[in-house]
């Protein structure tokens, strides 16, 4: 499959659109839990689960996974495999899979909030407190258009360092603007807000008018079972009764650089997401989205609609546009770089 250049910073945005692709299975938070849960953690925490498999120190030298294509490890840009599982375990990944890519087929139209908490062991509270919480709202007409948008952001600012972390130590941010991203089909634009930029990529022709899973998004709606298992190494954590557990490693060093892994649970009974987990570059930092129930296939309504039509350059900003192939920013030279609204 044909990679697509894409920077960090709009990566984690993006990738939030891979549960709606994995909802279409059946759909960085989940529905709101009716059982009280401690105010720094989420809902799920799929990162503690075991997984299935044993680390890659102890493997170096074993085969691919059964099923999935050998990778080189000479060859270059490709990781090879971080785990080994068992024929038994890379069937029932398959089966998972498969249905994921036969429920996703059917999704028309989506739209629903989520929560997104950020965790910075380094930089922020700790290991197991969040330090932002966000709300946004997701948009997705088939095949290829969608918006993200960060409609809230809370900081961690606790009134007592000392005692635990309460509901109210989150402070909302009334002039932080989140992430705002659309995509029309024929380009992604992204709103930079610290920069007072938006930004233009531009999407090749051989990748409009099809699945966002082929263009810059990855994991997501109309993903198929074969292109997944080309670009990630997937596995099944232990789950339970409710729900299923997978973990996704990427195969190319491009993918590499924007995330370290990706874990996702899905709702066994409607093969739903229920929250999706991204552990960034460093495997230290890591965003939990949880989602709402979503309306799929409902009627988006002429506001829904105007979500994906080309944004235009708000007054006093400056329009950046990236080449559609290497996505090195260039001044637009279709049109002025500050536009008047």
């Amino acid at each position: 499959m044909k990679a697509f250049p894409m920077r960090r910073t709009l990566f984690c945005s993006l990738l939030l659109l891979a549960l709606v692709g994995i909802c279409r299975s059946g759909s960085a938070q989940t529905a709101a839990p009716t059982q009280p849960h401690p105010a720094q953690q989420p809902v799920v925490q799929i990162a503690q689960a075991p997984a299935v498999g044993v680390p890659l120190a102890q493997i170096a030298n074993a085969a691919p996974q059964a099923g999935q294509s050998p990778v080189a490890p000479a060859q270059r840009g490709l990781i090879g495999p971080p785990f080994q599982i068992t024929p038994v375990e890379q069937q029932f990944v398959d089966q998972i899979l498969q249905m994921w890519e036969n429920e996703s087929s059917k999704i028309k139209t989506f739209n629903g909030r989520f929560e997104r908490w950020e965790y910075d062991p380094v930089f922020g509270p700790g290991t197991d407190i969040p330090s932002i919480k966000s709300v946004g709202q997701l948009t997705y007409s088939k095949p290829d258009k969608g918006s993200f948008k960060i409609e809230e952001v809370r900081r961690y600012q606790p009134k007592d360092p000392q005692s635990a972390p309460l509901p109210d130590d989150w402070v909302l941010q009334k002039e932080e603007l989140g992430e705002h991203w659309v995509c029309d089909g024929k380009a992604v634009y992204e709103y930079k807000h610290n920069k007072k930029q938006l930004v233009v990529q531009p999407l090749p022709p051989d990748m409009q008018g099809k699945d966002i899973v082929n263009g810059p998004l990855p994991f997501l709606f109309g993903a198929k079972a074969e292109e997944l298992k080309h670009r990630y190494w997937i596995r099944s954590k232990q789950g339970n009764e409710a729900s299923i557990w997978l973990e996704a490693y990427p195969r190319t060093q491009a993918d590499a650089a924007n995330y370290h892994h990706v874990e996702i649970m899905l709702d066994r009974k409607t093969m739903q997401p229920k929250a999706i987990q991204v552990h960034m570059p460093n495997n230290k930092s890591r965003a939990v989205y949880m989602f709402d129930k979503p309306t799929i296939n409902g009627k988006l309504n002429a506001l829904f609609g105007s979500l994906f039509s080309a944004p235009r350059t708000p007054f006093g900003w400056t329009r950046v546009v990236q080449d559609a192939q290497n996505a090195n920013p260039q001044a637009s030279k279709t049109e002025p770089t500050v536009q008047k609204r």
